[in-house]
């Protein structure tokens, strides 16, 4: 985060967008202490989403114009043989079953076989609308370990559609303890690093990191022990 992070600072101040002075601030005390307040990083990630997100612009496709070829048919054969014509055989109808029990096995063959292809059908259907659901099946959102101890750094990364994710962790309680505004590379992927442990990480369990964009959610779970890493 820290190289990207200065590099968008220098081209807001470049550019002229936002406040000279606290840009200039939110720098200088990054450089020197290597963290940053939230509200600072929301403040600059958002004048970097309003004014220095690239514009796309599509190209006109071309058209080529593929000359049309004049087809000359063959000339026609100069001797024609003589066409011989083939007895057409017929086929001898099938005889009607007289016997009624052998109609009756007959029919209820056919239904076994009409309900069997059925009922694959409907299994081949739901196999292929089942959705895979866990990391393995997206890398939307990543974390490098399952478990943390006070002090530990989270590695965060994933892949998003959009130019800007928002990411949160929430503590067994389910209350908010951190929150940032990560911005997308042109790949579609995206990365930051969490200190665990502060304000707000004080209980054992369960810890919930969510990410979101788009109306779309990802989220993935870890374990925290407030106790220092030996």
């Amino acid at each position: 985060m820290g190289q990207f992070f200065t590099d968008d600072i220098d081209a807001l101040l470049k550019s002229g967008h936002g406040d000279y002075g606290r840009l200039s601030r939110i720098k200088a005390d990054f450089e020197a202490k290597k963290l940053v307040t939230i509200e600072d990083r929301r403040y600059v990630d958002g004048l970097i989403a309003r004014y220095m997100q690239p514009i796309e612009t599509e190209k006109p496709e071309r058209i080529v114009k593929i000359p049309e070829k004049r087809i000359v048919p063959p000339p026609p054969p100069a001797n024609i043989p003589e066409m011989k014509y083939q007895k057409v055989r017929l086929e001898k109808p099938i005889e009607k079953v007289h016997d009624s029990k052998k109609l009756r096995n007959t029919v209820i063959s056919i239904a076994s076989v009409v309900f069997a292809v059925l009922i694959i059908s409907v299994v081949a259907m739901n196999q292929d609308n089942t959705a895979i659901v866990g990391p393995s099946a997206t890398n939307a959102l990543e974390i490098d370990q399952t478990s943390y101890a006070k002090g530990d750094i989270i590695s965060i990364s994933g892949n998003e559609e959009s130019t800007i994710t928002s990411l949160a962790i929430s503590d067994p309680d389910g209350q908010e303890i951190w929150t940032e505004i990560v911005k997308v590379k042109t790949d579609g992927k995206f990365s930051t690093l969490v200190i665990a442990g502060g304000t707000g990480w004080e209980k054992a369990g369960k810890y919930t990191i969510t990410s979101s964009a788009d109306g779309k959610t990802e989220k993935s779970v870890f374990d925290f022990s407030p106790s220092e890493s030996s």
